[in-house]
């Protein structure tokens, strides 16, 4: 006696990865089931901040993803619309000391090359951006990144 199986793939996780493979698994065709212990996104994705960084990442394959998880999420914010929470921001990064702003210039300038928007933000508009940072962060230059 033979039995078809129920769904073509079942997915162990209703966080955000097991949502996404749930997503592009349909999207191919296929029928999917997913199983979760607890509620929906109610373990690390749940506790997770949420942020999409570029800003600490060097070119390579870990910037590659990022552009391209960036890229992924803003395209599936603008389909699913007010079903989804998205926004786009970047990340800040301090230079405290005259070796961190050559160094930070260099991978800024690196991450330029490779497609992210790197802006120079000089230590008087620190306090525009983020307020509560301790006044020996406010010297003496920082690089804001956000994604192209």
């Amino acid at each position: 006696m033979s039995h078809s199986p129920a769904c073509d793939v079942v997915v162990v996780g209703a966080g955000v990865v097991g949502a996404a493979c749930a997503l592009y698994a349909a999207r191919a065709g296929l029928s999917v089931t997913v199983v979760d212990r607890g509620p929906v996104a109610g373990g690390t994705t749940g506790a997770g901040e949420g942020n999409l960084l570029v800003s600490d990442k060097e070119p390579g394959p870990e910037l590659g993803l990022a552009l391209l998880s960036l890229r992924l999420w803003s395209e599936l914010a603008a389909e699913l619309g007010e079903f989804v929470e998205y926004e786009a921001k970047g990340g800040l990064v301090v230079a405290r000391t005259p070796q961190a702003l050559t160094e930070l210039r260099t991978l800024a300038a690196e991450q330029r090359a490779a497609g992210v928007e790197a802006v120079g933000v000089p230590a008087d508009r620190l306090p525009d951006l983020e307020p509560r940072l301790a006044p020996a962060s406010r010297a003496p230059c920082t690089t804001r990144r956000t994604p192209r």
